[in-house]
C-alpha cells in the first residue's frame, strides 16, 4: 500500500526525535562547555546545578517533540540531556582545576621570589629590585585572576620600595650612628629626622589603606562574569577581615619603633653632659642612664620581633590558601 502524502510514520517520528535529541545534546555540550561553566570546585554542586538545568531542558524537549513517544523515550532523552550537561561540566571542572593549580603554583613561586629579595645578606630591609611578570600562565578566568594578583603584589612591592626610599632620604638608617649623634650637638637634626619618620609612617599607612580600597574596586574592571567578580569581592572581604588587624598592627609597631627612638633622644636631651661618644660608642656616666638607654633598644628589638611574627603568620596563611587551591 502506498503511503499518503504528508503522513509521517511512527518510525520517521522516532528518527526525527533521535536526530533532534542528538543535535540538542551536542548544542548543550558546546554551549555549557564554552559559555556556561559554573565557577566551582564542588562536584556535588556541579551535579545539582546541571540536574536542575537538565530538568528544564528535558521538559521543553518533551513538550516539543516527545509527547507521543512514551515513557521509555522520555527517560532516554532525560539521561542524554543530563549526561551532556555532566560531561561538559566534568571536562570544564578538570580544566578549571588544572588552570587553578598552575596559577596558584606560579603565584607562590613569584611570592617566594619577592620575599627572598626584601632583605640583604645581613637580614636588613632592602628595596625590591625585580618586578613580577604579570603575564598569566593560564587562560580564561583563572588567567585574569592570576594577572590581577600579580599586579597587586607588584603594587605592594612598589609601596614598600617608596617607603624605604623616603626613610633612606632622611638618613633614618643612621639615626643612632655614634658619629652622626656626636656631630649633632644640639640634637636638632635628630629631632627633625624623628618627626620626618613619623610623617612618613603616617603617609604610607594611609597609602596602604588607599591601595587596598582601590584593589577591591578594581575587581569590578576585571574581564570576568559578574558572579565571579562578586565571588572575588566576597573572598577579598573575608581575607581583609582577618588581615586588616595584622596590617594595622604592623603600622602600629612601626610607629612605636619611631617613638622609642624619640624616647632615646629625649633621654639624650634631658641627660645632656651625662653621656658622650668615644671610640665609636655612646657611653653614659651612670648606670641608671645606661639601663634606660638599653631598655629602649630592647623595646625596639621586641617590636621588630612582633613584626616578624606577623609576617611569618601572613606567609604561612598565604601558603595554606594557595595549597588549598591546588588540592
Amino acid at each position: 500500500m502506498e503511503q499518503s502524502a504528508g503522513h509521517i510514520t511512527k518510525e520517521q517520528r522516532s528518527h526525527i526525535w533521535l536526530i533532534a535529541l542528538v543535535i540538542l545534546c551536542l548544542a548543550i555540550f558546546a554551549y555549557d562547555y564554552f559559555y556556561n561553566k559554573p565557577s566551582t570546585d564542588d562536584l556535588a554542586f556541579l551535579f545539582g546545578y546541571n540536574f536542575a538545568i537538565g530538568l528544564v531542558i528535558w521538559a521543553v524537549f518533551c513538550v516539543a517533540l516527545g509527547r507521543k513517544h512514551g515513557k521509555k523515550h522520555a527517560a532516554i532523552s532525560f539521561l542524554a540531556i543530563f549526561g551532556s550537561l555532566i560531561a561538559s561540566g566534568l571536562i570544564g571542572y578538570s580544566q578549571h582545576k588544572t588552570a587553578m593549580i598552575k596559577a596558584a603554583t606560579e603565584i607562590q613561586k613569584e611570592y617566594s621570589s619577592l620575599l627572598g629579595s626584601t632583605t640583604d645578606s645581613q637580614g636588613l630591609p632592602k628595596r625590591i629590585e625585580s618586578k613580577i611578570n604579570t603575564t598569566p600562565t593560564t587562560k580564561g578566568a583563572m588567567g585574569e585572576m592570576e594577572r590581577f594578583i600579580k599586579t597587586f603584589m607588584n603594587q605592594m612591592a612598589s609601596e614598600r620600595n617608596d617607603y624605604l626610599l623616603e626613610l633612606e632620604a632622611i638618613g633614618w638608617e643612621k639615626i643612632l650612628d655614634p658619629e652622626r649623634v656626636k656631630a649633632d650637638k644640639t640634637l636638632i637634626q635628630s629631632k627633625t629626622m624623628i618627626q620626618n619618620a613619623k610623617d612618613i609612617v603616617a603617609k604610607y599607612r594611609h597609602r596602604t589603606s588607599t591601595l587596598l580600597d582601590k584593589t577591591r574596586k578594581d575587581i569590578s574592571n576585571l574581564d570576568l562574569t559578574e558572579s565571579l567578580k562578586q565571588e572575588m569581592r566576597n573572598g577579598f572581604d573575608r581575607g581583609m577581615t582577618k588581615s586588616s588587624s595584622q596590617i594595622d598592627a604592623m603600622w602600629d609597631y612601626e610607629a612605636q619603633i619611631v617613638c622609642e627612638f624619640e624616647n632615646i633622644f629625649t633621654l639624650f636631651s634631658e641627660r645632656r653632659g651625662k653621656w658622650g661618644v668615644q671610640d665609636g660608642q655612646i657611653l653614659f656616666v651612670n648606670e641608671t642612664d645606661l639601663k634606660a638607654f638599653n631598655l629602649h633598644l630592647v623595646s625596639i628589638q621586641e617590636l621588630l620581633r612582633k613584626q616578624e611574627a606577623i609576617q611569618k603568620q601572613s606567609i604561612e596563611a598565604f601558603d595554606r590558601n594557595m595549597n588549598k587551591l591546588k588540592n
